[in-house]
């Protein structure tokens, strides 16, 4: 139950204010409870008020205090009246969103400090979103006045119809050209389309931009700002449509919020259908791009809640929590002060349960997803600029670490707030940060070694033509099992045996003259003996190209080809491969592990594996049988493990046709047993998992950084 008094009371109780006459007053109904929301018209600020804090603001007046207004609206509604402490946060959100004037000659100097506080706070902000900067050039009001009667059409009940039919027609011809999708779409980050790439953003982020303003003049709201935001550097369009924020319909600012994404949507639809109507040229490609880019902006970024876009704001009005965000953070500052801290007057943003468990989910989600695009998009900015991905590292640890730290310790020592527990604030916070400290730099945690990787046979022999020749019979199909021995393929090779009979003429007429010379006295036979050796060698050399021209199979295990039989009848050249013959049931993981993984298996005892195969994950292969190869290599076992084969390793042509890896690794053989819940065959990609020494996170943390350092930017 929140506090009726409050220590702090005497900061604003001789005051003398009142809500400026400017600001405008909007009533809406959020999840079935009325609510007023103040709009100021000259900084477009808003703020939403419960209906009691609305009279008690209405109440106040420049010709008495702030005691004396909050005295007499306790009088008049014992029930309802704020406590001190409500009026306190609400009087400071007000007079933050600039919708208060004062007459109160005393407090002129506080007034103008709150004041440079603000600015100092607004401008620090600018200073941290240098990489989200907005440029306003045009005021588009009058434009969208003009042509209100022929832009609101587009989004009627007969154009949402058109709409729907439009879309699932598009879907239907991604769904039946997926392939030649996913093959075009590999390079769709290729340096050649980088520039349509950017032009189709930037010409849907018009639309997209234009559907907001259309909606929200088409519902009676003032679209004033229209400009050009840079984000990490990149110029795309922006449009200023917060005045929907003051709409009596949640519906109706929920169709604003949405009217971006619509339009993305249908744009992306249609070029969907003219990629697959025309063939490759300048309009097939920039169809693509478009298609790509209203699709994944839309659904990934405009469509994600987690992130402040359009999503967000819809989601907030459908669920009927304005300000989700700040609220959510309200809620878990909240819980660490209240139970931490021991803030007995601390309160909740929610008021319900369903509220709470809104911001609860909200609150944790949102925090995590924000670090992760943070990280992401500061190694997108060093891998363009090394500099500016520093600034941005030490932009972070001051955002999340240093500011936080520094406005913690400024509430444990100053706050008002904490008159009664202070003292187990400052211990409690100072006891976890400590004890954060020792776990992130001692605690040992489990520390592996994770590694991509192929599943190959143990015992896989290449057969080739070492005799060249007309083939003539195919013995066995591929996928057959074969024993040892068995005879897979036979050649012909005219040539062949007309060189062996050759080769026997002449090896009988050097024996017959050897045997001659040697009947002759005073004779050296020696030329004659190495004229025989030879023919002899010759002859056995030959011989054994014949035997050869019978393929058979080495060992035991299964005769893979592909399409031999379409060459039945042609003539095969000397080393021209012909298939392999892959023993069953005997199985290895082949992983790829990088020169930076590879210096924890240097001179280290490696006791076992695991290895996850993709599509069986639910199942582990346990083994002991484990080798490390310390020779680099740049071949990969699989073009699977490539990314053109659908992996995580980047390949590249190394000139001559082969793709090799940018960088060198090392191979570790697993030997893999041959389970029930497990099914193996050669191909097959997956991960290895070799468990190593428990090491601290801070350790771990580290050794990430510095293998991430090293291979991406060669430091």
């Amino acid at each position: 139950m929140p506090s009726t008094f409050s220590e702090s009371w005497y900061q604003i109780a001789p005051l003398k204010l009142g809500l400026l006459p400017s600001a405008r007053v909007h009533k809406q109904l959020y999840h079935g409870e009325e609510w007023y929301v103040l709009q100021d018209i000259g900084s477009e600020k808003y703020y939403r008020l419960r209906p009691d804090a609305y009279r008690f603001v209405c109440a106040l007046s420049p010709r008495e205090t702030v005691a004396e207004t909050w005295a007499r609206f306790v009088a008049r509604y014992p029930e309802q009246a704020p406590g001190q402490e409500d009026v306190l946060q609400l009087l400071a959100q007000l007079h933050h969103a600039n919708l208060l004037f004062f007459r109160s000659e005393s407090d002129n100097d506080a007034i103008f400090k709150r004041y440079r506080k603000q600015k100092t706070r607004e401008n620090l902000g600018k200073l941290m979103a240098f990489l989200y900067v907005r440029v306003p050039l045009w005021d588009p009001n009058d434009f969208l006045n003009f042509w209100r009667r022929i832009l609101s059409p587009l989004f009627s009940p007969v154009a949402l119809l058109i709409w729907v039919v439009v879309v699932l027609l598009g879907a239907k011809a991604v769904v039946e050209n997926w392939g030649a999708l996913w093959q075009q779409g590999q390079g769709i980050l290729a340096l050649s389309n980088l520039p349509l790439l950017y032009i189709s953003i930037f010409v849907l982020k018009i639309f997209h931009e234009m559907g907001h303003a259309i909606v929200c003049k088409k519902y009676g709201g003032q679209v004033h700002t229209m400009g050009i935001m840079f984000i990490v550097f990149t110029p795309l369009p922006y449009i200023d449509a917060t005045a929907s924020w003051s709409m009596r319909s949640r519906w109706h600012r929920t169709f604003v919020g949405g009217a971006g994404m619509y339009v993305e949507l249908f744009f992306a639809a249609l070029a969907a259908m003219v990629w697959v109507g025309t063939g490759p040229g300048l309009v097939n490609s920039m169809a693509f791009n478009l298609m790509v880019a209203g699709s994944v902006s839309s659904i990934l970024f405009n469509g994600n809640p987690l992130l402040r876009f359009d999503a967000y704001y819809m989601m907030a009005d459908a669920i009927d929590i304005p300000n989700l965000y700040q609220k959510a953070n309200q809620q878990w500052l909240y819980y660490a002060d209240r139970w931490l801290l021991g803030t007995e007057k601390a309160e909740p943003a929610a008021h319900t349960a369903r509220e709470t468990a809104w911001l609860v989910t909200y609150g944790f989600l949102s925090f995590f997803y924000r670090l992760f695009v943070m990280v992401a998009i500061t190694l997108m900015v060093a891998d363009i600029w090394l500099g500016l991905g520093l600034v941005m590292v030490i932009m972070m640890l001051f955002i999340w670490l240093l500011l936080p730290l520094q406005k913690l310790l400024k509430y444990l020592l100053t706050s008002p707030r904490l008159y009664r527990n202070r003292s187990r604030a400052i211990w409690v916070s100072g006891g976890l940060l400590a004890g954060l400290l020792l776990v992130i730099s001692w605690l040992p945690l489990p520390y592996s070694l994770k590694a991509p990787g192929v599943v190959a046979a143990a015992q896989t022999t290449p057969l080739f033509s070492f005799a060249g020749g007309r083939l003539d019979a195919i013995h066995v199909a591929p996928g057959q099992p074969v024993m040892a021995g068995k005879l897979l393929l036979e050649f012909s090779n005219d040539e062949l045996q007309q060189d062996l009979a050759i080769t026997r003429h002449q090896l009988t007429e050097a024996q017959w003259r050897y045997r001659q010379v040697l009947d002759i006295a005073g004779t050296d036979p020696l030329p004659f003996q190495q004229q025989l050796a030879a023919l002899q060698d010759r002859w056995q050399t030959l011989n054994s190209r014949v035997e050869q021209l019978q393929v058979r199979a080495p060992h035991e295990g299964v005769w893979v080809t592909e399409s031999l039989h379409q060459r039945l009848g042609d003539t095969l050249p000397r080393g021209q491969s012909l298939g392999q013959v892959v023993s069953q049931g005997n199985y290895r993981f082949i992983a790829v592990v990088s020169q930076a993984q590879a210096a924890e298996l240097f001179g280290r005892a490696i006791t076992g594996a695991e290895v996850r195969l993709n599509g069986q994950a639910y199942s582990t292969l346990q083994s002991e049988t484990i080798q490390f190869i310390p020779f680099q290599r740049q071949v990969l076992p699989s073009p699977a493990l490539g990314l053109s084969g659908g992996g995580s390793i980047l390949t590249q042509n190394d000139g001559t046709g082969r793709e090799i890896t940018r960088d060198a690794f090392f191979e570790v053989l697993v030997g893999l047993p041959s389970p029930d819940v497990v099914s193996l065959h050669g191909g097959v990609t997956g991960y290895m998992r070799i468990p190593l020494e428990p090491r601290s996170l801070g350790w771990q943390l580290r050794q990430r950084l510095l293998q991430l350092v090293q291979s991406r930017y060669m430091l």
